[in-house]
């Protein structure tokens, strides 16, 4: 595939990360291609540099999950070189798999916009949910701090559509350090205990005995996930099928629960939608999966 050359930019194209250069100054872009990068290649000439770089920053300054995104410290930061790091922001298709570890570079993901599930084999290949990574959910911390091992034994899937954070691991990983103590251990913690909270839900979900609870289970995550953004309205964009791995039940027992909690007047069903209503909680409001919290910037509940 051939690309128009830019004069004052360095693209090395693929896995590898890739530089903007700007009067003097780079922007740093970890990951594959940045979209930021394929508007500059379209129609009406190109993107100034310098417009792109400001575009950029302005977007990950701008970002809606910025406000409870435990790497929002980094994220569009000035280096004391005159750079900015920034990270390649990636769409995320339906059941596109992403990993932290098969490529040159560990990366570390930040869900931006829709949601992953961490898959992971079990015996004779069969996959499990591990845990749900929502809008502001940190993906590949515990690979940078470990010897480095391709795998493919674990890795993330698309549930609903949407966007990553893309950030090459080492980078993290020595912006952190930088931090010192105590800063740098509670960035960790806080990352840390949000990733164990999620799964502690998938482990409270299979634990439950009846179809029912599971499906219940499943949808409270799923409605307190998407709480954290602010112009969710109660409608979970998933389907059936979604649910019913999630529950680690066969599909038509997931659905034959979803409807009769429609015919209860608990949530509404559409098209690859599932609208969470009040009654939901108000009936099952006791379980432990309705109050599951995530910890933001300054260790507050951003939903509980």
């Amino acid at each position: 595939m051939r690309y128009p050359s830019m004069v004052g930019v360095v693209v090395t194209i693929m896995k590898a990360p890739f530089c903007v250069v700007s009067e003097g100054k780079y922007i740093v872009f970890q990951g594959g291609l940045s979209k930021a990068i394929m508007g500059a290649f379209g129609e009406g000439g190109l993107m100034k540099p310098s417009d792109m770089i400001d575009r950029t920053r302005y977007e990950a300054l701008h970002c809606p999950v910025r406000q409870f995104c435990p790497l929002a410290f980094l994220c569009a930061k000035r280096l004391h070189d005159g750079r900015h790091l920034l990270p390649a922001i990636a769409e995320v298709g339906y059941h596109e798999m992403v990993w932290t570890d098969l490529t040159v570079r560990r990366r570390v993901y930040v869900v931006r916009r829709g949601l992953l599930v961490n898959k992971c084999f079990v015996n004779n290949g069969v996959e499990v949910p591990q845990a749900l990574f929502a809008p502001g959910s940190v993906a590949g911390i515990p690979d940078i701090y470990v010897p480095y091992v391709a795998s493919d034994f674990y890795f993330f899937v698309g549930l609903v559509p949407g966007q990553l954070c893309d950030f090459d691991g080492e980078v993290v990983r020595s912006q952190i350090d930088a931090l010192g103590v105590p800063e740098a251990q509670m960035v960790l913690s806080r990352i840390s205990l949000n990733c164990t909270t999620s799964m502690y839900g998938q482990s409270l979900t299979f634990a439950h005995p009846r179809a029912r609870e599971k499906v219940v289970s499943v949808l409270l995550r799923l409605e307190s996930a998407f709480a954290r953004c602010a112009d969710f309205t109660g409608e979970v964009p998933i389907a059936h099928d979604d649910v019913a791995f999630l529950a680690g039940l066969e599909r038509a027992t997931a659905s034959r629960e979803l409807k009769a909690l429609a015919k209860e007047g608990l949530i509404g069903l559409g098209y690859r939608r599932i609208d969470v209503l009040p009654g939901l909680r108000a009936a099952y409001g006791g379980l432990i999966e309705a109050s599951l919290p995530f910890y933001g910037n300054d260790w507050s509940a951003v939903s509980a």
